[in-house]
């Protein structure tokens, strides 16, 4: 292996005592493929053994919570507890090659999909308008929102039922939680609304609630993280920004998590309001000085580009599209072959990747479909 890559093979403690051994992971990807019943489907289980072995931390696809919460098609859920055999399976191919197995669990609030949702209606902090084709979302009264942070719980509850190493608390990407955090879509007058304090309290009670049932039901090496989407800019108006999240970050550290998960498309992008402080990944790594990991996402194609983004501040560099294209981008690294590695897919590769036929089609695979000319017999 190139010594320059080796500080991606260092181990790191998790503030639990968990030994991570190196610095890389997967990070979470939709699938649309789960069964229509909502359990885990035989395309996903070999789609996820396939990718075991990126790096220690595997992140799943995110789980639905609620039944009111269901953001997609085929997406797997965790509201009942038919589903844990399937989740079984599912955390032991995650594990097959070492890696911890973390289940994303996840609301989509009014990301939801009515016609998925037996009150084909969404649900959210408040009645705001919803992005393009969707509709407007029922505000939640405050026994439901009561009634998801026990979800929450319950689903983390099944996830060690299950054998999951831990849970991350999806926080980004613009679903229920972020919904409570921003004040584009939270304009309640109660508790859970209104001031930061208040619209922080939602993913803190959140925390709160999985932290006390993995007490209750696993051991001390079970992992809580947490991802957000740290600034919030939609045209002309502000959800938060980066100093808010930084508020928010510190309620977190002080609830127990183990990591904060950054949910970046590029892992050296500015804050929207730039004030020369650095990317956002060194200044939320400034902000945790080592209290938890700090794990971003981003752009990470390459090795080179992995060991940047932990010189950026990152303690862990996840991999998305990626590990799609190349499941043995580790292996390649580790043995010196990193010339190997395909920055995207290579024809003769198309249909031997285990990707999930329905995940193949709706993220528009065909575009990281490398274009050659055929070579002629």
């Amino acid at each position: 292996m190139n010594p320059k890559f080796q500080p991606l093979f260092e181990n790191i403690t998790l503030p639990n005592g968990v030994v991570l051994n190196d610095r890389l992971g997967v990070a979470p990807m939709t699938t649309y493929s789960g069964n229509p019943d909502g359990t885990v489907s035989d395309e996903e289980l070999v789609y996820y053994r396939r990718r075991a072995n990126i790096g220690s931390l595997y992140i799943s696809a995110c789980i639905a919570v609620s039944e009111n919460g269901i953001a997609f098609p085929n997406q797997f859920v965790g509201f009942h507890d038919e589903a844990i055999p399937g989740l079984k399976q599912m955390a032991t191919e995650m594990k097959s090659a070492g890696s911890k197995a973390i289940l994303q669990i996840q609301h989509g609030g009014r990301q939801g999909q009515p016609t998925l949702i037996k009150a084909n209606g969404t649900v959210a902090p408040s009645a705001v308008e919803g992005p393009a084709g969707k509709p407007t979302p029922r505000a939640l009264t405050t026994d439901e929102i009561t009634a998801i942070i026990r979800d929450f719980g319950e689903t983390t509850r099944r996830a060690i039922e299950a054998g999951f190493d831990g849970v991350e608390i999806h926080g980004a990407n613009t679903y229920l939680i972020q919904q409570f955090v921003s004040e584009l879509t939270n304009r309640r007058d109660d508790e859970w609304g209104g001031s930061l304090e208040n619209r922080l309290k939602f993913p803190v009670a959140v925390l709160a609630e999985v932290k006390r049932v993995a007490a209750e039901y696993a051991d001390d090496q079970f992992i809580v993280g947490y991802r957000l989407s740290p600034e919030e800019y939609m045209e002309d108006a502000v959800g938060y920004t980066i100093n808010e999240t930084k508020v928010l970050t510190e309620g977190l550290i002080a609830g127990g998590i183990h990591y904060l998960h950054v949910s970046l498309l590029d892992f050296q992008k500015l804050p929207y309001d730039d004030q020369g402080n650095g990317s956002i990944v060194e200044i939320l790594s400034e902000q945790i000085a080592g209290r938890i990991a700090f794990v971003a996402v981003g752009s990470v194609k390459t090795p080179e580009e992995a060991v940047a983004a932990l010189q950026e501040g990152a303690d862990i560099a996840v991999m998305g599209r990626q590990v799609l294209i190349d499941p043995e981008w580790t292996e390649k690294v580790k043995q010196g072959r990193e010339s190997e590695i395909n920055p995207s897919i290579p024809k003769e590769m198309v249909g031997k990747l285990d990707i999930p036929s329905l995940m193949w089609e709706r993220i528009g695979a065909y575009k990281m479909v490398k274009e050659e000319q055929e070579v002629k017999a």
